[in-house]
């Protein structure tokens, strides 16, 4: 696992009644994760400033964070730049906003569609399901914008013939100051929807015009609060931001994690998305999200020693489930050649100050005729009984590891060559034991083992390998002389 982990999360700071709970999120993660090595850079923006993000993203090019968090101002703006850093092996997770488009490996904030749809249905039994909707979407560029817009249509067309929408023009999805004219040019309206964050500014200038419909928008924030008390603003589809942003943190943790668990990765690997419910807040239940910082306390130690806490132990057992798919042999459960390699050249280096170390190389007789003979299930089963009898046969101190196809190795620790030598003798004598049953009837299997020793026939790990492969291999020239081993294959 990788000791030190950098991670770059860009989204703005401003209005802080709508970004304070998402960066607190942010913050928390960040304090979860420290134990783990992990750095968490804060990179803020201005509000939808596509340009700052740009620039945010071409500077992290040059210093190449592990993973990248973004909250993007734009999608279509964005996408060049979040595939420059995935080619470059940089992960990018987007949240509350999203770049599907994208080699984004995962997605952290809402169900737009469906907080759009929620939307929809909340306004529709509003309306006593009829009536002509005023809708000002916001800019159908912005990606979670737009995706709240279909959901709220799809909820809509349920009401073909009942329910009539007005869709509010405006190029760049802003709503200019109302008036009493504009209103009356869209005829008698029964309920409004506010996609973007314009809805308290929108209730307002309903409120002033004496206009008394349902208004439904999204998030829970300081100004819409007294406009939900007064009823100007009927409910409101909130979002968790504290958990988006302390999620968004972990999946870009976790990223990096499954990047390091694989040897050999042709492209971003994909992560699922975390996509969360919305809530539905009326007046009556608006003092259970609030999210005010004075009143926010007790809701974010509750989701911390519930939710938060709960999601952190799921991390940290899918951290040790990873560290094991990077250092382990998926078929028998021994170390893999990666990690053989780490822990050998530990104990050479402890063998000169303390000591000997001897290896153990290890090749299945005749493994080829066993997989064209009985077939590769067969020669599967094979290797796990050879890696059973291994580390049936070994110490506790003693490393056990599959190099690949039919190739085994054991690190001794502290063991000079006689010692060596009776952990290969135990490893054969158990082996000899062992008989692989198959449709032509059971089959045992013979091993060639080579012993090396440090200090003695090399003085370094490469050496060490050599000398031991090389023993190994002057054991399997003398079994293939010796017609009794070559009959223990079952005749082949």
């Amino acid at each position: 696992m990788r000791e030190n982990v950098t991670i770059a999360i860009i989204a703005p700071l401003q209005p802080e009644d709508f970004f304070d709970l998402l960066w607190q999120g942010v913050w928390e993660a960040t304090f979860d994760l420290s134990s783990f090595g992990v750095e968490v850079q804060n990179l803020t923006t201005g509000c939808s400033d596509v340009g700052e993000q740009r620039k945010l993203l071409e500077m992290l090019l040059e210093s190449r964070p592990d993973a990248i968090a973004l909250l993007p101002a734009d999608v279509s703006q964005l996408n060049d730049l979040i595939n420059q850093h995935v080619r470059r092996g940089t992960h990018v997770v987007t949240f509350h906003g999203d770049a599907p488009q994208s080699q984004r490996v995962a997605f952290v904030g809402p169900d737009l569609v469906q907080s759009g749809a929620l939307a929809g249905e909340v306004l529709a039994k509003l309306m006593h399901g009829h009536g002509r909707i005023l809708s000002f979407p916001g800019s159908l560029h912005q990606f979670h914008m737009a995706q709240r817009y279909q959901g709220f249509r799809n909820s809509l067309a349920r009401y073909a013939g009942r329910i009539e929408e007005a869709h509010w023009r405006s190029e760049s999805g802003v709503c200019p100051v109302l008036t009493r004219e504009e209103l009356d040019a869209y005829g008698p309206l029964a309920g409004c929807y506010v996609g973007n964050e314009d809805l308290a500014r929108i209730a307002a200038a309903i409120e002033s015009l004496e206009v008394k419909i349902p208004c439904i928008g999204f998030s829970n924030t300081e100004p819409v609060r007294p406009l939900l008390a007064r009823g100007i603003i009927s409910a409101v589809i909130d979002e968790n931001r504290y958990q988006i942003g302390y999620f968004a943190v972990q999946k870009a943790y976790e990223a990096v994690l499954k990047l390091e668990a694989v040897i050999e990765n042709a492209g971003p690997t994909p992560l699922a998305s975390v996509q969360m419910p919305s809530t539905v807040v009326f007046e009556a239940n608006a003092s259970h999200t609030e999210d005010s910082l004075g009143n926010a306390f007790e809701l974010l130690v509750r989701q911390r020693t519930e939710s938060l806490v709960s999601y952190k132990k799921g991390l940290e057992e899918a951290n040790v489930k990873l560290l094991g798919l990077a250092v382990t042999d998926p078929l028998t459960g021994l170390y893999n050649r990666r990690k053989f390699d780490e822990i050998l050249k530990q104990e050479v280096a402890r063998a000169y100050r303390y000591g000997a170390v001897s290896l153990l190389a290890i090749d299945l007789d005749h493994f080829k005729s066993v997989n064209d003979r009985f077939g590769h299930a067969t020669g599967d089963e094979a290797l796990k009984a050879v890696a059973k009898a291994m580390q049936s046969c070994c110490r506790a101190t003693d490393s056990c590891a599959r190099l690949g196809g039919d190739e085994f190795a054991v690190i001794l620790p502290h063991s000079d060559a006689s010692t060596a030598a009776v952990i290969r003798q135990r490893i054969q004598q158990e082996m000899a034991r062992v008989a692989i049953p198959t449709q032509q009837g059971s089959l045992k299997i013979g091993l060639s083992i080579g012993i090396a020793t440090l200090p003695g026939e090399s003085d370094s790990a490469d050496k060490l390998i050599a000398a031991a492969d090389a023993a190994m291999y002057q054991s399997k020239q003398a079994s293939r002389l010796q017609p009794e081993l070559v009959s223990d294959l079952g005749g082949i």
